[in-house]
């Protein structure tokens, strides 16, 4: 067996969306259809009942708003909301950043930006992260051949967050139907596609504590975005799913987000410069 861990220059970097990179995309459907947030939630979300699983139920009452509205949910509607969706200070020029900071530390390595969000792709994907990610891992609809969203097709749910971040460590496939269903899949050391201890997850809450959970488990960061000490309902937090740090939403060159997200990449770089030096 090697004596070493393996040399892999690789960074990969997963967000949520909502609350994390941008403003939260739910307000701006309804904005477009001209409803108050929580009045949607009361009768349309609320009116469908328990037991339902909670991504299936938020799209289900987005359907039934724009049935009611006589303006059916749409891919052009979803247009829309994307045009009201307004991206946290400095998103668009984070990645460049941390580019530059992990070649100040170790030189061909590269950083792969992932959004991995219980959101729809059919907002999150017309907006421009689309351009400075390099891949979208999220919730969406089924279409007719007018357009118009008739069905959730596909959900990422909180605790398969989890199961993404295994399966993109991996390397595994995530485009057939049940996505991270080969994450448990055994995968050697030196065949991973990033090994998890230079993995980064940023989310903004509750819904992310799996994937702060896991993370950490595996000897990667985590950064929690704007929820502070406040941030998450108490008793719910386990010690694995702390954070290392939880800054406001601001990716501006010397914000606290910036400077804890340079730090957690140089960090990562250290590692791989660590692993490149060849034994004596």
């Amino acid at each position: 067996m090697q004596t070493t861990r393996p040399h892999i220059p690789r960074i990969l970097l997963a967000f949520d969306f909502d609350r994390t990179l941008a403003s939260d995309s739910i307000d701006a459907v309804c904005a477009v259809y001209g409803i108050d947030r929580d009045d949607w939630r009361s009768e349309y979300e609320e009116a469908l009942g328990e037991n339902w699983d909670q991504i299936i139920r938020r799209g289900q009452a987005l359907i039934a708003l724009g049935e009611n509205r006589d303006r059916p949910l749409s891919k052009d509607v979803m247009r829309e909301a994307a045009e009201r969706i307004e991206l946290f200070p400095g998103v668009l020029e984070m990645p460049g950043r941390l580019r530059a900071a992990a070649a100040e530390v170790a030189e061909g390595v590269e950083l792969e930006f992932v959004v991995l969000s219980s959101g729809y792709d059919e907002i999150i994907s017309r907006t421009a992260i689309s351009d400075a990610f390099d891949r979208i891992l999220a919730s969406g609809f089924e279409s007719d051949s007018d357009d118009r969203l008739f069905a959730v097709k596909r959900i990422v749910s909180h605790p398969e967050k989890a199961l993404y971040l295994e399966a993109l460590g991996k390397g595994a496939e995530l485009s057939g139907s049940n996505g991270p269903e080969r994450a448990g899949d055994p995968v050697g050391p030196d065949d991973m596609h990033c090994p998890f201890d230079q993995m980064i997850y940023l989310g903004d809450g509750a819904s992310d504590l799996q994937a702060f959970g896991f993370l950490h488990e595996q000897g990667g960061l985590t950064i929690a975005v704007g929820v502070g000490e406040e941030g998450f309902a108490p008793g719910r937090l386990t010690d694995a799913q702390r954070v290392d740090a939880a800054p406001g939403p601001d990716y501006r060159e010397g914000a606290p987000l910036m400077r804890a997200l340079e730090h957690a990449v140089r960090a990562c770089a250290h590692r791989i410069a660590l692993r490149a030096i060849e034994a004596a």
